[in-house]
């Protein structure tokens, strides 16, 4: 109760026209004053832009824990991620996330946590429905409004995640805390860890992410098997998951997920602990001789 009557939220509804509903044949209201401007509006926003829009700058605002970073949202997923490794450029960055699943991009929604300049502009050749940055330079916005896309500069805000249930609104909390910790195994790079469970956060359970050398190889999400999503991203990932780094939004209740991951050639894997089987999990992963970091929190994103 206390937490309710600390975090009341205004849900009071606003003049904001919508394209339409997440269907064409739907309409959308819009309740409380979204925490967004408009810079460019190619063509008028929906439901869903809207929705993506977010999802997509929640992971952006996350990567800058880590140095920065770009993804691209198709929705409510991520489909693509990149984070600013030493050497690469934001324009790089960017057109590596949107490169890690082209197919996936079109038609996306792009959010960094750097600002859009004219280079990186004009370095867009995908189609995308709508850009997310802190910031726009003035050229950038001249560039990209020569197309349909939208771009929206989000101000400060508190975010939460929301879903109506018989009639009524839950809200929760969304939170991003704590690093990674080593259980056993060689280390690796603590940006790359955190980079991949940043993903996972904004990924639809159940999820599975693997990443390799900063950038998004395979994701397997919204899955109500969590071994069907490890299947997911280790086939997306092909010969890059050898060596690379798996996360898992939630603990494996089997060894089943993790026994594909290890077949697939990952050799590090993050996920929360939590499972009654939780010994039989590390063992086998152990027995493997895979390293294993336990992830300090739980990210289901239903």
């Amino acid at each position: 109760m206390a937490f309710a009557e600390e975090k009341k939220i205004c849900f009071e509804r606003i003049s904001m026209d919508l394209r339409y509903g997440e269907n064409p044949h739907e309409a959308s209201f819009v309740y409380g004053a979204p925490a967004f401007d408009v810079l460019h509006e190619g063509k008028q926003l929906s439901f869903n832009n809207i929705l993506d829009a977010e999802a997509a700058w929640i992971v952006a605002s996350n990567l800058s824990r880590i140095g920065g970073g770009a993804v691209v949202v198709k929705h409510q997923n991520p489909c693509g991620a990149a984070y600013l490794v030493p050497g690469r450029t934001r324009v790089e960055c960017v057109n590596l996330a949107i490169q890690a699943d082209a197919e996936s991009s079109y038609g996306g929604i792009l959010a960094t946590s750097f600002p859009i300049n004219r280079e990186i502009a004009e370095s867009l050749k995908n189609y995308l429905e709508v850009i997310v940055a802190p910031d726009f330079e003035e050229e950038a916005v001249r560039v990209l409004s020569k197309k349909k896309v939208r771009l929206i500069q989000p101000r400060d805000y508190i975010p939460f995640n929301g879903k109506l249930a018989f009639g009524s609104l839950l809200i929760s909390e969304r939170k991003f805390e704590g690093i990674p910790e080593l259980i056993f195994g060689q280390p690796y790079d603590i940006n790359e860890i955190l980079f991949s469970l940043i993903v996972a956060e904004g990924v639809k359970s159940n999820a599975i992410i693997i990443v390799r050398d900063g950038v998004t190889v395979g994701i397997g999400g919204g899955q109500p098997s969590r071994k069907r999503a490890a299947w997911i991203a280790v086939t997306l990932a092909g010969e890059k998951a050898r060596g690379a780094i798996a996360c898992s939004d939630a603990f494996f209740p089997f060894t089943d997920s993790l026994e594909v991951l290890i077949d697939a050639g990952v050799r590090c894997v993050v996920a929360p602990l939590g499972s009654i089987r939780d010994q039989e999990v590390l063992e086998y992963a152990q027995k493997a001789g895979i390293s294993f970091y336990k992830s300090p929190i739980r990210v289901f994103r239903h």
